[in-house]
């Protein structure tokens, strides 16, 4: 046997469209609202969920559809010019406008035919003197409603004159919540989207994904923004979609590799278990159970030397998302016992006397621990019910889980 060989899981990076499981209902809502788009009246969307559910890699599978690469779901096929950016990095309406700008242009140079028709907006992009390396003056004296402004000639000139070619335009923003509110996103998608309406540009949706918190910054920037979306939070996947997931992706490999490679009932069952129905923790667990097989049947075993022995699944995992909270922010042992406690109870509400209980923690110690924990951000206390708190999201509670399991000898 080779000691080398494809391993197709990607807990670092977007699932490829092909290996993509799930998300039925949030995809034929998508679609609804494309449709809708393409027929002059505009449905925005925003996918919300916590870090490892799958947002980024559900927008680029919209993206894919949009653009015709994928068959939807509701039959028929779209052809929609998408520009998608992140707004990692951006910190001001200005960076938000220069990035869509930027990737416009980039979406503009893919598509020739879009290109020719839209000459004048193309080269209107080429000199738009916001996109260049550097900017002509301090931008400190950029006008962003300038700035929105000329975005929204260049958009409707593009929708107008290349709408032989194309159904539309998708402007795709993940990671959303990433500026503060000082930003102003919320300010600029709705002032967007209204002067898009003013200017007859009807053809043209957007699409957010973010985490929970987005809703709150949109409505600090502007009350009446989050009325824009459409909004679905993403759950976690079923069991039968956690299982799909691994054997979807154990195919392709088979595909690649000289050997094949199986799974076991026992490990398929606690990969599923493991990871709770988290899109990226099913990845990243399946990675490293992968790379532990050694005789081209992942068991059990195996899950569980991937999952706790140095550097693997559990560390991975901790390392991205949850240590700070879990070691770095909390010295005592006494509080990690009580976060253990409120693990086993996801991200519900759970009083402090059922916490006393299960713990085995004292009540003094019980009472420092959530005075300490909700300090530090690490719990939620129910502002409407006294000694009532939960943990912030499902993912933390399923990796407290799981180390508990590899830490007590359950895994």
């Amino acid at each position: 046997m080779s000691d080398l060989k494809y391993n197709p899981f990607q807990p670092n990076s977007i699932i490829n469209p092909g290996m993509f499981v799930g998300r039925i209902d949030e995809i034929r809502a998508i679609e609804r609202c494309i449709f809708q788009s393409i027929n002059g009246n505009p449905q925005h969307f925003l996918i919300q969920g916590e870090r490892g559910i799958g947002k980024s890699s559900l927008l680029y599978y919209i993206e894919r559809i949009a653009e015709g690469k994928i068959e939807p779901l509701i039959g028929g096929k779209f052809s929609l010019l998408t520009i998608s950016i992140d707004l990692g990095g951006c910190n001001s309406q200005i960076d938000i406008i220069r990035k869509i700008g930027r990737a416009l242009k980039s979406s503009l140079s893919g598509m020739d035919v879009v290109k020719s028709s839209a000459k004048k907006a193309w080269d209107w992009l080429s000199g738009w003197e916001v996109l260049g390396v550097r900017y002509h003056k301090d931008q400190t004296e950029l006008d962003p409603e300038e700035l929105c402004e000329e975005l929204v000639g260049i958009i409707a000139s593009i929708s107008a004159s290349a709408s032989d070619k194309i159904d539309g335009i998708l402007l795709l923003i993940d990671e959303a919540d990433r500026p503060t509110s000082d930003a102003g996103l919320g300010e600029l998608l709705k002032s967007l989207t209204e002067r898009l309406a003013r200017s007859d540009c009807s053809k043209f949706l957007i699409g957010l994904a973010a985490l929970p918190t987005i809703l709150g910054k949109l409505r600090e920037s502007h009350e009446s923004s989050p009325r824009l979306f459409h909004t679905m939070l993403l759950e976690p996947l079923s069991t039968d979609e956690r299982k799909k997931v691994v054997t979807i992706s154990l195919d392709v490999a088979n595909k690649k590799n000289a050997e094949k490679t199986e799974i076991s009932n026992d490990g398929l069952d606690l990969l599923a278990d493991l990871s709770e129905g988290y899109p990226h923790f099913i990845q990243q667990f399946s990675y490293c159970a992968f790379e532990k097989d050694e005789n081209n049947i992942i068991d059990a075993e195996d899950v569980r030397n991937g999952a706790f022995d140095e550097g693997g699944a559990l560390a991975q995992l901790g390392d991205k998302f949850f240590n700070d909270m879990y070691h770095a922010r909390i010295s005592s042992e006494d509080y990690r016992r009580v976060l253990d406690a409120m693990a086993s109870h996801g991200d519900e509400w759970v009083n402090r006397q059922t916490i006393i209980r299960e713990s085995g923690v004292s009540e003094s110690n019980v009472n420092n621990a959530f005075l300490a924990l909700k300090a530090k951000q690490i719990i939620l206390q129910d502002e409407t019910r006294r000694g009532v708190y939960r943990l912030p999201t499902r993912s933390f509670a399923a990796w407290i889980n799981a180390i508990r399991s590899a830490r007590d000898g359950g895994l």
